[in-house]
């Protein structure tokens, strides 16, 4: 793998850093969406938490929408900022500088990080203004499931910008829409022991189904099942890989048939 140069990496996460507040779309997505589904999702298991379901549902729901957001917004800032470049007629200036792709690649993550810990800010402290949810309640047991999520939207965005080189901007909605296809076998909001035989099967092979399971049991018991966190983080590791090489074979072959030259 080619030798990582941090002063190249620090230099385009710049790039988006001074451009990202004067960005009316970059702030919306950052701070709307999450806003948006907070109250949405906790006025909805408020109301549900009057009736027969009792009063954890209201923790299930807003914990595993904070969760699922940590997965989406990962994915899609990666996403977005990788689009960026072919919108700005920058793509074919990144490939004819020093930078390589992972480098390029590293600046994202680390950039999608940054702008996470915002959004998560945001929603971590209305979470506990409207509905008395701290999620810090559940301390450390949280972390491991943290980082799963956070594999999970990176090996995601490998895949996904490894399209976009290869088909151009035809796809590029893949960026918004792909990473939602997995979110019903995920059980986000409901256990996957409620899910039909089938989708019980699609969620044996999807690492974000035994995390938000993994969730809901730290919130109900306070103990985090490790094989959970186990079975996550193997699944990861093997879909991280993949992504790697898919993104690696996606780049090579859009230079070889002048893809690049399309997105610039």
């Amino acid at each position: 793998m080619e030798k990582i140069n941090i002063q190249r990496v620090w230099a385009m996460m710049l790039r988006h850093l001074f451009t990202w507040p004067r960005d009316l779309n970059n702030l919306v997505d950052c701070f709307w969406w999450g806003t948006f589904d907070l109250v949405i999702w906790g006025m909805t298991s408020s109301y549900i938490q009057e009736g027969v379901y009792g009063a954890g549902l209201v923790s299930f729901i807003i914990g595993g929408l904070i969760c699922w957001t940590i997965v989406s917004r990962i994915q899609q800032e990666i996403g977005i900022e990788f689009i960026k470049e072919s919108w700005d007629r920058n793509m074919l200036n990144i490939v004819a500088s020093p930078i390589t792709p992972f480098e390029h690649f590293l600046a994202l993550i680390l950039l999608s990080l940054v702008k996470l810990v915002i959004t998560i800010g945001l929603m971590t402290f209305l979470a506990y203004l409207l509905f008395s949810f701290n999620i810090f309640t559940y301390g450390l047991l949280l972390i491991p499931l943290v980082f799963n999520l956070l594999l999970v939207g990176w090996w995601a965005s490998f895949f996904i910008n490894s399209l976009i080189v290869q088909y151009g901007n035809r796809i590029e909605s893949f960026t918004w829409i792909l990473i939602w296809t997995i979110q019903p076998f995920s059980g986000v909001f409901y256990p996957t022991s409620s899910m039909p035989g089938w989708m019980q099967n699609i969620a044996t092979v999807i690492p974000t189904s035994y995390v938000f399971d993994g969730m809901r049991g730290v919130i109900a018991t306070g103990q985090l099942d490790y094989s959970k966190v186990m079975w996550a983080l193997g699944l990861n590791a093997v879909y991280t890989l993949f992504g790697i090489l898919y993104f690696r074979h996606g780049y090579k072959k859009a230079l070889e048939t002048g893809m690049i030259l399309k997105l610039s």
